[in-house]
């Protein structure tokens, strides 16, 4: 059967200064009164500063929500969706990292439709919102280029999806220069596990595979580097492609058991979600070489893990694992013990991994007990 590739993203504009295109381009969208979303971090780190001089510059009207939290609860997205009805804002500007992105997404839904939230997870069927600009403080989600909207929600204790793409993307790699560490190393491993995912999971898209093995090469390569020495403007810039490469190659296709664990653990645990996508990959790897043997020796290839012709799927794939722990380990990233979660809470939330909206793009069909054991592994494998 033949199979029709869709590809879904928007305009982006991206290298060092691009940020500074950002009044101009609000003028071009015909924002007169704009709503900045963010977070109390970004807020605190005065990275608001100049954006908000550059849309006043341009005497457009500001008004600022930086209530989102990480892992955006829905009742946050309301907050900001009446406020920016009750400003009666034409256009809405997000700056932060993907949590940001994604909160101003499901928010202009709710700006133009009514509530409940709940009525356009995972779906299309809803009146488009205000011009979106997106502008990323992490090189991470790649949100400023997905489809998605990745929200907690309150009701049933889980993350859910709104599909929402945004009409403006910027990506300035300056905006990370004044990430923490072991933030620089969490929102990179995120890009390493959405190009790492989405070209394992049960969907194939030549676009997907183009974009995302580029994407990993630049991550092994750009990503130690920018951890220790956070205003390198090369590895800074990398890691900005690198992670719009992976957002734009997991909108093709999707991420698949990493991040459904990601997910659940976000939701369950409210652990960081570029550490907890971290903290499975490994063992997701090694998952993943059974069914996409080829794809996962490519990664081990950009990681520089060597392995013999005759060895089996099974030991490419525990190889590949362990070079992933490896490379974590350079960064200094905390186990889940570290976070306070013990082996029977991980293990505990396989139901609800297994209900995830990632699931089902598995590469190979699992058990319940093979998702536990996973877990399991999981847990006992990075310490």
């Amino acid at each position: 059967m033949e199979v029709a590739y869709q590809w879904m993203t928007n305009p982006t504009l991206i290298g060092t200064n691009a940020r500074l295109q950002l009044g101009t381009k609000a003028k071009e969208f015909k924002m007169s009164k704009v709503l900045v979303v963010s977070d109390p971090g970004v807020k605190a780190a005065g990275i608001l500063e100049e954006p908000i001089k550059l849309l006043k510059d341009e005497q457009i009207d500001v008004v600022t929500y930086t209530e989102v939290n990480s892992d955006p609860l829905d009742t946050k997205c309301y907050e900001g969706a009446d406020l920016a009805k009750k400003e009666k804002c034409d256009g809405i500007v997000a700056i932060g990292g993907g949590s940001v992105l994604d909160a101003a997404k499901a928010m202009n839904i709710l700006v133009a439709n009514p509530a409940p939230l709940d009525k356009y997870y995972g779906g299309w069927d809803y009146k488009r919102g205000l011009p979106l600009i997106c502008m990323p403080t992490t090189a991470g989600t790649g949100s400023e280029n997905t489809i998605y909207g990745v929200i907690s929600s309150t009701t049933t204790d889980t993350k859910k999806v709104v599909l929402y793409c945004c009409d403006l993307g910027i990506c300035d790699p300056v905006l990370t220069y004044k990430l923490p560490p072991h933030l620089t190393a969490s929102t990179g491993l995120d890009a390493f596990a959405h190009c790492a995912e989405s070209v394992t999971c049960n969907v194939e898209n030549p676009m997907t595979e183009t974009l995302a093995m580029d994407g990993i090469s630049r991550v092994c390569k750009y990503l130690p580097i920018a951890y220790k020495d956070p205003t390198n403007t090369e590895a800074r810039e990398q890691m900005m492609i690198a992670a719009n490469y992976g957002g734009i190659a997991f909108s093709q296709t999707c991420c698949h058991l990493g991040h459904a664990i990601s997910q659940c653990m976000g939701a369950r645990f409210h652990v960081p979600h570029g550490i907890s996508c971290a903290w499975a990959l490994p063992e997701v790897m090694a998952y993943s070489a059974i069914g996409k043997p080829d794809k996962v020796k490519m990664v081990a290839d950009y990681l520089d893990i060597s392995y013999d012709k005759d060895d089996s799927d099974k030991v490419v794939g525990q190889k590949v694992a362990d070079g992933i722990r490896e490379f974590m380990r350079m960064m200094d990233v905390k186990s889940i013990k570290d976070y306070g979660i013990s082996r029977k809470d991980l293990i505990d939330i396989c139901d609800i991994v297994m209900e995830d909206n990632c699931f089902p793009f598995i590469p190979t069909p699992l058990t319940r007990d093979e998702v536990r054991e996973i877990l399991g592994k999981v847990y006992d494998t990075y310490q």
